[in-house]
């Protein structure tokens, strides 16, 4: 799958841009602040109806417009469909595909799936477990539309849940019911993250030993239902739930962690260390959905070059041309990577981006 053409009207600060894409590598070219990761931004929307960076829709909108719109063209099967996704201020979203509405944006996530990296995923190592959960789920969610839906339900249980615990009055029986539902529908998502995770595992460490000389690398899917099934757990900590007001166990305490040389990767692992470890898990990502769908998912990497070696970057960009489908990458500095594409012999389509262009 590639994306051909965006088209972006009043999306955060473009007010008007049309770009055209290479089918193979595409560099976006421009000083800080011009707006580049914008325009992954607005492709992670057409995929996920949603930006990557959790703002509300709202603070999307260019500043004293009244909506935006993102119109995209791909190609799936060398067949194009448009995608058409837009937003105003009385906060209607809606989102085309071929001019056919679609009811429900759960319904629409894993039709152009995507693989995005960017600086902000450094919090997938350095952060709390929710974000290698919903790094997990992401990689899930695109490929199997069961799992979107096991994990929507969870999460109302859940809430549902909780809101119970906070009740000084409720007996345990009174909760047996949502014990009961979550028990089922999280052995679903846990044999899922297990199986993903067996995959990932290897292909990340493939990857990470390939851009950094054959340093080691693993990591290691931790789960409560490993010992016991949630069902039990939630019996055996109802008192201690009560006293906490939420609910202490369960998938969605689930985590990863991450070692280097079998220490901790967050303690010891430099910033190039961990910004390679983060590609490796994303080009992982991508093996995993081209695999499964049979088809390349599109692959976006948001200023490549911060925070790494030369040699890194050589190695990267090598993996880059050979081993993926289409490849949208920003970066600041364009002499730079002038100079490496030709010191590597890579061809690739350059987009300057400047205020002219908006």
């Amino acid at each position: 799958m590639r994306i051909e053409s965006i088209k972006l009207v009043n999306f955060k600060n473009h007010e008007n841009l049309n770009l055209n894409f290479h089918k193979r590598i595409n560099f976006i070219l421009g000083n800080n602040g011009i707006g580049k990761t914008n325009i992954l931004d607005a492709i992670h929307y057409l995929s996920f109806c949603k930006s990557f960076q959790k703002n509300l829709d709202r603070l999307n909108v260019k500043y004293g417009e009244l909506f935006f719109s993102i119109r995209g063209v791909f190609n799936k099967n060398e067949l194009n469909q448009e995608v058409y996704l837009a937003f105003d201020q009385k906060r209607f979203k809606k989102i085309k595909v071929d001019d056919q509405v679609c009811e429900k944006f759960s319904d629409h996530i894993g039709k152009f799936p995507i693989v995005m990296t960017t600086p902000f995923d450094s919090a997938l190592i350095l952060n709390f477990s929710d974000t290698r959960r919903k790094f997990m789920d992401i990689l899930i969610c695109q490929m199997d539309s069961i799992y979107l839906h096991k994990i929507i339900i969870y999460r109302k249980l859940l809430k549902q849940r909780n809101v119970l615990l906070k009740n000084k009055n409720v007996h345990e029986a009174d909760i047996t019911i949502y014990d009961t539902k979550l028990n089922d529908t999280s052995k679903y998502i846990f044999n899922k993250r297990k199986e993903i995770i067996n995959i990932l595992r290897e292909k990340a460490c493939y990857y990470y030993r390939e851009i950094s000389n054959g340093e080691d690398v693993d990591l290691v899917y931790k789960s409560q239902l490993f010992d016991e099934d949630l069902d039990s757990l939630l019996k055996k900590n109802f008192q201690k739930d009560q006293i906490l007001h939420y609910t202490s166990c369960g998938i969605h305490r689930d985590d990863i962690d991450f070692f280097l040389k079998n220490n901790t990767f967050k303690k010891s692992a430099s910033q190039g260390q961990q910004k390679s470890l983060i590609l490796a898990l994303k080009f992982a990502e991508f093996d995993i959905l081209k695999e499964k769908l049979n088809f390349n998912p599109l692959l976006l990497i948001d200023d490549l070059f911060d925070k790494l070696d030369e040699n890194r970057i050589k190695k990267i960009m090598l993996l880059i041309q050979n081993n993926f489908g289409q490849v949208i990458l920003t970066d600041t500095n364009s002499i730079r990577v002038k100079n490496i594409l030709s010191e590597l012999k890579i061809d690739a389509n350059s987009i300057i981006i400047d205020s002219q262009k908006d």
